[in-house]
């Protein structure tokens, strides 16, 4: 029997699909040979398929196979029946563009000829129930297409048992053999070669961009003056909060569920770096190459890659798979600009650089690159659509804000869904038909460095990600229980190092510190374990609408200050409106020096000369001063801290014109994690030797391997300060600093002295460390000072600190625009050191 049933769709479904001007597939016509060709095409399109092609009567007759072919007999995978392609389409390797039909990456990932085991062949498809025999270069022996519906759509290909057959557990075809039969090549350097094959055509369509953008960027860039490109800048981080800020000055961006990744171009040279400045160009090549080609010589581009789903929503799994299998389009959303060819724009809004960063990529979908556009106000109407849509969130930012190299809220992130990357721990056997693993143990670490369990997480997992999971366990295996306590039902656990990062879903957590409902997402690598702590979610202030209208104004939006025009420094005519504004403008530069420590005030409430301590608790403040109970000599004591800027601008409302944190965290009253050298010199010391002294006592300590920062005090002397683990008591920490200061006057007695006595301080500077006992303070970063000018206490860069005191005197007034100026924190990373002591290495 001739098998014309096959011949009926013919091509004209296949032809209606597409525009042969914008494709490269080919047009075809039927054929009348007979050689049984058989095709298997890897398509990385909107989701990654493969079609499944068999040469009946002229035609290649076609199925979809979502998950693609499987040699284990006990698997059946789902085949999509869809129209018919012409025999020229079984050598076609390459892309179809975006916008058409099927847009995406085209492989020839298998090739061979097809032998039919009916007798009657066309009668076994229309009974829907067809057998064969496969001789390709990867598929080999007898296979089976069986519709399960009448609607011709649905059906499934099914490995016969036979000595090709091979349990999935086994071996993954799919895995195992992913590149090209053709060429070799992964779906990605398919793409790549394509994309340099029509370099010619994207250098025109460059070419016609270049010039209007370049005039517009040009004419932004006019009234700035040039800088050097830095060689490596950290990203802005976002603070998660609860909810979403209202007001005009907030732009909203979709959360993104990629790779953060910062694009360095320096002429033809592109290099893209992970928030923790990994080189990840050789996994991003076309992205680099893309970058490449925008109209400008240097850049630096801050933006994430991600991988779109079916229901085009970024998704970290099948990002994460991308990278391992090369088998789908990655796209290079950009949210900001840092650099543009000589021109530093980190201090220009933000509004500004997305405006240019817009003129250079206005492309949208189609583009590896694309603008990661926004929406202007409305974000509780933002945030709740991106939940319905099932988005993982927003990110808000204040418009007018500058670019800073770390966390900032100007930046912050609202999720639908709550998300924390934790540290693997071990994992339990699986169950049932479960292979492999059950579920992990979860962890993160507390500031002690312990592994704190969190709990377990046993859904989201792929068979694919349970097996490459499973191999990367089994590699890292060991007997060490690697968290602070044994978490429960964990008797038969398979404990692994502590160095694998898993991201995690969840709805809440427990009073407990548990997850409910955990899933997984995803492997991350691109962060070291030993920085993955408990993320905390801030409680963001709602605004009303007419506070919002005045934005530049933000002191003016939580609490109505009292008496803002009452003069505090009366030769700079500075008033408590002044003081709000100051702390309002560097609150991000301060408050992470400062939230959750117990304070001491000096309070000025008429002026700076007028002043006196307080501790305790004042009666009848807002409720964004906290309690602590603090147990003193005397019993115990109410004293108070902040969590954030809310609490101080009530500082400012109280009069405070000096603010001194304790060493220690509220939540670890008796474990200090800051040391402090106070460095007190006599009126007759002058300032170089106080230098001096401050660099001798950085190489002394380093040698202890202690890293140590400075700070000017704003008055006539500097801070030494080092951050330590909260491992040591009071007492051992001021064990340690007596010992030191004595270890610094025993080497030159004739420039030190650690005796508080001022009748032998004459030429002297006295090492201060008493700031390190139980109860007393230091003045805290960025506060300002009771003296006139309204001097200010400044973290400085050691580079910075020199025998012109004058570089490190700033005030009120002008230490804003200093902070402004700079490329990076003086004191970055100090919060994330957590040094240990060694006392027994001091002679």
């Amino acid at each position: 029997m001739q098998l014309t049933y096959f011949g009926r769709m013919k091509l004209k479904k296949y032809r209606s699909k597409r525009n042969f001007k914008k494709t490269t597939e080919p047009f075809g016509k039927i054929s009348r040979g007979k050689k049984r060709l058989y095709v298997i095409q890897k398509h990385a399109a909107s989701h990654l398929h493969y079609d499944f092609r068999l040469e009946l009567d002229g035609v290649l007759v076609s199925w979809a196979i979502p998950k693609g072919p499987c040699l284990d007999p006990a698997i059946k995978r789902l085949a999509v029946h869809v129209e018919d392609h012409p025999i020229e389409y079984g050598s076609f390797e390459g892309i179809i563009p975006k916008g058409q039909y099927g847009g995406g990456t085209v492989m020839l990932w298998d090739r061979g000829r097809w032998i039919p085991n009916d007798k009657d062949s066309a009668l076994a498809y229309q009974k829907g129930d067809l057998n064969f025999t496969l001789e390709g270069k990867k598929l080999n022996g007898q296979w089976k297409l069986l519709r399960i519906y009448q609607d011709d759509k649905t059906w499934l290909l099914i490995k016969k048992k036979d000595k090709y057959a091979k349990p999935l557990k086994q071996y993954d075809v799919l895995t195992e053999k992913p590149n090209s039969v053709l060429t070799q090549k992964t779906i990605n350097e398919i793409a790549e070669s394509q994309s340099t094959a029509r370099k010619n055509t994207l250098t025109k369509k460059t070419c016609q961009h270049k010039q209007p953008a370049k005039s517009a960027i040009n004419k932004l860039l006019s009234k700035l003056k040039s800088a050097p490109m830095p060689k490596m800048i950290s990203p802005q981080l976002a603070t998660l909060v609860d909810q979403p800020p209202t007001g005009k000055q907030w732009l909203h961006e979709i959360k993104l569920d990629g790779y953060r990744i910062l694009a360095y171009k320096k002429g033809d040279r592109v290099q893209l770096f992970t928030r923790n400045h990994k080189d990840w160009t050789n996994k991003f090549k076309m992205v680099a190459d893309a970058v490449r080609q925008l109209p400008i010589e240097n850049a630096i581009l801050d933006g994430e890659i991600a991988v779109l789903d079916e229901n085009q929503h970024t998704n970290f799994q099948l990002l994460q798979n991308a990278i391992k299998d090369q088998n789908k389009p990655f796209i290079y959303y950009l949210f900001d600009l840092a650099y543009i060819n000589k021109y530093d724009l980190s201090a220009l809004p933000l509004i500004k650089r997305k405006k240019m960063l817009h003129l250079l990529v206005p492309s949208a979908e189609g583009d590896i690159l694309r603008y990661n556009d926004h929406i202007v106000g409305s974000g509780k109407e933002v945030f709740k659509k991106s939940c319905e849509l099932a988005l993982e969130g927003i990110v808000s930012k204040e418009a007018n804000s500058p670019y800073l190299q770390k966390r900032s809220r100007n930046w912050l992130k609202i999720k639908c869904l709550k998300r924390q990357e934790f540290i693997i721990g071990g994992f339990k056997a699986p169950q049932g038909h479960r292979q492999y693993f059950g579920s992990l143990f979860l962890g993160a670490y507390n500031k002690r460095h312990e592994l704190i369990f969190h709990g377990n997480v046993g859904t989201g997992f792929t068979q694919s990600s349970l097996k490459t999971i499973h191999d990367l366990l089994v590699k890292y295996k060991t007997k060490e229980m690697p968290f602070k306590k044994r978490p429960p039902e964990s008797k038969n656990a398979t404990w692994v190092k502590p160095v694998l990062i898993a991201e995690i879903e969840f709805t809440e957590w427990t009073e407990d510190g548990l997850l409910r409902q955990p899933r997984f997402k995803g492997l991350r690598s691109d962060k070291p374990a030993r920085e993955i702590t408990i993320e905390p979610e801030l409680i963001i202030d709602n605004l009303s609408p007419s506070q919002q209208a005045t934005a530049e104004k933000n002191t003016q939006k939580t609490f109505k200050l009292t008496n803002p025009n009452k003069i505090l420094y009366q030769e700079d005519k500075i008033t408590k409106q002044d003081l709000a504004d100051y702390y309002d403008q560097i609150s991000e530069w301060m408050l992470p020096h400062i939230i959750n420590r117990p304070l001491t005030l000096v309070r000025c409430p008429d002026n700076y000369r007028d002043c006196f301590y307080q501790k305790h608790l004042p009666s009848g403040v807002p409720p964004s001063l906290y309690e602590v109970i603090i147990k003193e000599k005397k019993g115990k004591e109410k004293h108070f801290y902040i969590k954030d800027k809310q609490g101080l601008l009530t500082l400012v409302q109280l009069g405070a014109l000096e603010i001194h944190p304790w060493g220690c965290k509220v939540d670890d009253i008796e474990y200090p994690d800051i040391i402090t050298f106070d460095l007190d010199p006599a009126p007759d010391v002058p300032w170089k030797r106080v230098v001096a002294a401050a660099f001798e006592i950085k190489e002394h300590l380093s040698k202890f391997k202690l890293k140590c920062f400075v700070k000017a005090t704003g008055g006539k002397g500097l801070h030494i300060v080092i951050p330590i683990k909260p491992e040591y008591s009071w007492e051992e920490v001021k064990t340690f600093s007596q010992v030191f200061a004595d270890f610094m006057v025993m080497n030159d007695p004739m420039n030190y002295i650690s005796k508080m006595g001022k009748a032998k301080r004459k030429g002297k500077i006295f090492i201060d460390y008493l700031r390190n006992q139980r109860g007393a303070t230091a003045i805290a970063p960025y506060s300002t000072r009771a003296r006139k000018h309204a001097p200010v206490a400044v973290p400085l860069d050691w580079d910075h600190l020199t025998a012109d005191r004058k570089d490190t005197i700033y005030t009120l007034k002008t230490l804003p625009a200093h902070l402004q100026s700079l490329r990076k924190d003086p004191w970055k990373n100090f919060l994330k050191l957590h040094q240990s002591l060694h006392l027994d290495e001091l002679e």
